[in-house]
């Protein structure tokens, strides 16, 4: 009996040993990641996508481009809080909570409290429409943690030329690739939201590698890869171009069949989640020093 206990004693102390060693730890030490954990939230965020999207046709909200277009304010946010976060502004436990995964619980849990909010005044007749204010409220908040940095930052306001030389690379390819659609056969990558999700890839992969050119550590193992094998981390722009026009060309062709438009718009707005998510942060991360 005791050899049966004892067993089930270890097994329980090395699931703990693994759940500290692969999750636990880089929250806390908010180190790299490792394939355990960017696969378990990769799981976690797709699961969460599913159950949101049956959430808000419960609620009966269309998602649609102008939805989407409206909730990219807190995706924003989500980065500059996570920068607050990088600055060491914030204390524990609290910080914990500015870190992959908990902050994407964070900020779904004031995006949605702002959106019920907003669309209870439009349902009860104090607004027109709850959409205007739900991105303003984003928007407002983004600002409000800009601030914040700019108080708390050694270098105040960032210098201008450390964002035009991320951001005029990806407009112009965006652009580019915008402009380029109707010759190609995608007329469709001239919406407002593929564009948002082309400039959201770009400026992901133009930002990791510039950090990285300028000392920073990449935290993605997969991109970390490419980068090795290629011998220079470049390659990600192309790769992530390349990568984002397939995924947008299996959309639209999985669209025409039986995905209702609900399912396309919170796809298209996870995509952004994925790209400018970490775009975003990593641009301010480098415009600020920090």
């Amino acid at each position: 009996m005791g050899s049966a206990e004892d067993e089930r004693f270890r097994m329980m102390q090395n699931l703990i040993d693994f759940i500290n060693k692969n999750y636990i730890e880089g929250i806390i030490n908010d180190t790299s990641y490792n394939h355990f954990d960017m696969l378990t939230y990769f799981i976690i965020l797709f699961a969460g996508v599913y159950a949101v999207l049956k959430l808000l046709n419960r609620l009966k909200i269309e998602i649609n481009e102008t939805f989407v277009i409206a909730t990219i304010p807190y995706i924003i946010m989500g980065s500059v809080f996570r920068v607050i976060e990088d600055a060491d502004i914030l204390n524990p436990p609290v910080k914990y909570f500015f870190i992959t995964p908990l902050i994407y619980f964070v900020i779904f849990a004031i995006c949605f409290s702002i959106l019920l909010l907003t669309l209870y005044l439009e349902r009860t007749g104090r607004i027109k429409s709850y959409i205007h204010m739900y991105a303003g409220a984003g928007i407002i908040l983004s600002l409000a943690g800009v601030i914040i940095l700019i108080y708390n930052s050694d270098i105040g306001f960032p210098e201008p030329d450390i964002l035009l030389y991320i951001l005029l690379p990806a407009l112009a390819l965006t652009e580019f690739i915008k402009r380029i659609s109707p010759a190609i056969g995608m007329f469709y990558l001239r919406s407002r939201v593929y564009s948002f999700v082309i400039f959201s890839f770009l400026l992901d992969s133009l930002t990791t590698y510039i950090g990285t050119v300028q000392g920073y550590t990449n935290k993605h193992p997969f991109s970390s890869f490419l980068a090795s094998i290629f011998g220079t981390g470049i390659i990600l722009v192309p790769l992530s171009l390349i990568l984002v026009v397939l995924i947008i060309m299996m959309l639209e062709r999985e669209s025409r069949g039986d995905k209702t438009m609900d399912e396309k718009y919170m796809l298209i707005l996870t995509l952004i989640v994925l790209g400018l998510s970490m775009g975003a942060r990593n641009l301010l991360v480098i415009a600020f020093g920090i």
